[in-house]
Order: structure tokens, then sequence, then C-alpha cells
């Protein structure tokens, strides 16, 4: 066999293998999987709570996790959802007392309100995507809603970032050219004129759902409080 074809196998066995990387780093990717991967076997239970007095009511719902790889992982998850829950309720009920010895007589007014919920946006190709709605309402002409987001890599337990999710400079500046061009189309809506990669935040919130990254901005971040939490769809690329 001559040199020159000896290289030249050597260049298509290298080829071959260049591909087949290429191709487990697609099928593995993020946007692959959420589009693309089976549903996992992780179950999502929820645990109930309720508080119900005369200043103050409180419901509320938090995913709890069967059948995750790590046993470990899983009850540190778990309790997490059981501690963000305490401090909710630790928090109102603090409030509510802060509010009576500030008064020094009973509570007249409404009662407060705690509403504590959740949505499952994605559970599939190992990854998982939580929504946690905190509503409280403290007096006042309304009340408040804030967004805590959850999106974590089952296989290895990682929390999955904007930036793991958008994973270049070019990728960064397509979320943020859809989400300028979609605030460009009802200016009226907006505190702001334009968006731009710097004007995410750095624990930048959002979901995956389907084949879609969406990201969020809670109240008045982006707009007055009656536009409410503002989404913005980043489909896949």
């Amino acid at each position: 066999m001559s040199r020159h074809r000896v290289v030249w196998i050597l260049s298509f066995i290298v080829l071959l293998l260049a591909a087949n990387v290429v191709g487990v780093a697609a099928v593995n990717s993020y946007w692959q999987r959420m589009a693309e991967g089976f549903p996992n076997d992780v179950a999502i239970h929820e645990y109930a709570y309720e508080y119900l007095a005369p200043n103050l009511e409180i419901t509320a719902r938090i995913p709890q996790l069967v059948g995750v790889g790590s046993e470990l992982w899983q009850a540190r998850f778990n309790q997490t959802m059981r501690d963000h829950l305490d401090e909710f309720v630790t928090g109102l009920k603090e409030m509510v007392l802060e509010v009576q010895e500030l008064q020094n007589l009973e509570y007249t007014g409404f009662p407060y309100e705690g509403i504590m919920d959740f949505e499952i946006k994605l559970n599939r190709g190992g990854l998982l995507s939580l929504v946690l709605v905190n509503y409280a309402y403290t007096g006042g002409a309304h009340g408040m809603t804030y967004y805590d987001y959850i999106n974590v890599d089952l296989t290895s337990g990682h929390t999955i970032t904007l930036h793991d999710l958008f994973d270049s400079d070019a990728e960064l500046n397509r979320a943020a050219e859809t989400i300028d061009a979609s605030i460009k189309k009802e200016l009226d809506l907006f505190f702001v004129d334009s968006f731009s990669v710097s004007d995410f935040q750095e624990d930048q919130g959002f979901y995956l759902q389907g084949d879609q990254a969406v990201v969020c901005f809670g109240l008045y971040e982006l707009a007055p409080y009656a536009h409410g939490i503002q989404e913005f769809a980043i489909p896949t690329p």
C-alpha cells in the first residue's frame, strides 16, 4: 500500500470520528433533548400546605420529585423546596405580627394572603423545567407575584443557566434580538424601547418548553404592573 493511500485512509478515519463526535454533541445538546428526548422516568408529586386565620390565609403546592437516579440529590432538591415554603410562610406570619404590633390592636383590614404554586414546563430528555409561582397580598391596591425558575439537567444534577443554553455570543445575540423585536412591535407597553445582551440579568429567569426557551421578566422590570410578567419565546436555533 502506497504512503499516499495510507495517509488518505487515516484522514478519512479522522473525518469519520470527527463526524461521530459532532453527532453525539448534537444529540446531547439541550435543544435537541428538549425537542426530541423521551419522557423522563421522574415523577413530580405535590406537597400541599394550608393555613387559615382571621388575618392571614396561605395555600401552597410545592414539587417533590420521585425516581431521580441520585437519591441524595433528590432528597436535597425536595428539602430545598420545603425550606422555600417555610421561608415564605414564616415571612408572611412575621409581617402580620409586625402590623398588629404597630397598630396595637387586632388586625381589622383585609386578611393578608399568600399563594405558592408550581407549573411543570418540561420533563423529558433528562431535563426538568419548573416554574414556582409566589403571590403575596400584604395590603395596598394589589398583591405581588414573583416567579422562580428551576431548570435542571437530571443526568448530572447541573442547574442550567441562560448562558448554558445560549452558549455563544451569536446565540446570546439571537435571543436578545428576538426580545428586542418583540418590544419594538409594542413600544407603548414597555418602559424600554430596545433590548440588548447587556440587559440580561446574571440570574436571568427562563423556562424550557417544547423546542423553545421562554425568557421571563418580573413585574416592573420591563413594563408596568398591569402588563404582568413579560415572556419572550426563543425558538430552537
